[in-house]
């Protein structure tokens, strides 16, 4: 495995999920959620943090947990979950693997989709230039749509 793989494995499948990656110059730099094209799972992308209760500085609340050793620290820290607000819309499995489940059907906002298929950073290059790519706040309602059936 090198420093830009493109690919990790699928949490739900064991198959190959894929990422767009841009060389800004310095290195790589993705920019688009890991995909499955076998089973559909989609990295759970930014739209997770909305999710998170934060204090006033915007620092994300934690539960209490264990006590653990952070060799980058040279000590010990405690270590605890995230505190999500209720009504949030991840399963357990998702919020251990990071993944929308492929069976809910749910993508990454931040995708790139055509017709509500994933695509990748080529194949939305064509769509964006005959103006077949999906809207990114259309992808946003079809999610939620999606939630409440």
């Amino acid at each position: 495995m090198g420093a830009y793989d493109e690919s990790v494995k699928c949490p739900y499948c064991s198959n190959e999920c894929h990422a767009d990656f841009v060389d800004n110059g310095v290195g790589m730099v993705q920019c688009g959620p890991y995909h499955c094209y076998n089973c559909g799972a989609s990295e759970i992308g930014p739209e997770r943090l909305d999710w998170y209760y934060k204090d006033r500085e915007g620092n994300i609340l934690h539960l209490p947990g264990k006590k653990r050793y952070f060799p980058p620290a040279k000590r010990k820290l405690v270590f605890g979950k995230p505190l999500l607000k209720p009504g949030h819309p991840f399963s357990e499995i998702e919020l251990k693997t990071g993944y929308y489940e492929p069976r809910t059907g749910r993508i990454s906002p931040y995708a790139n989709t055509v017709n509500g298929e994933l695509v990748n950073h080529k194949q939305a290059k064509e769509a964006y230039n005959v103006g077949l790519l999906d809207d990114k706040e259309k992808a946003t309602v079809r999610n939620t749509d999606l939630l409440a059936k």
